[in-house]
């Protein structure tokens, strides 16, 4: 079995179980998988301090503000 099946098919074994239709279980299975991939980034590429996106953001202000 292919790594992208089994991962898909070990994700739907995570989705609660009182979902009412199709919709929900891909909603559901999408985030889930979206979750993982966010995971293995932070671990891969690390993460910013509470510091640094304040600084991120607020260069990112001043940018947009002079851009008005």
């Amino acid at each position: 079995m292919s790594t992208a099946k089994q991962m898909v098919m070990n994700e739907l074994l995570n989705v609660s179980d009182d979902v009412q239709d199709e919709f929900e279980v891909l909603e559901s299975l999408y985030k889930l998988m979206k979750l993982e991939q966010s995971r293995k980034s932070a671990v891969e590429e690390g993460t910013l301090t509470t510091e640094e996106v304040r600084a991120h953001f607020a260069r990112k202000h001043e940018k947009d503000r002079v851009l008005v």
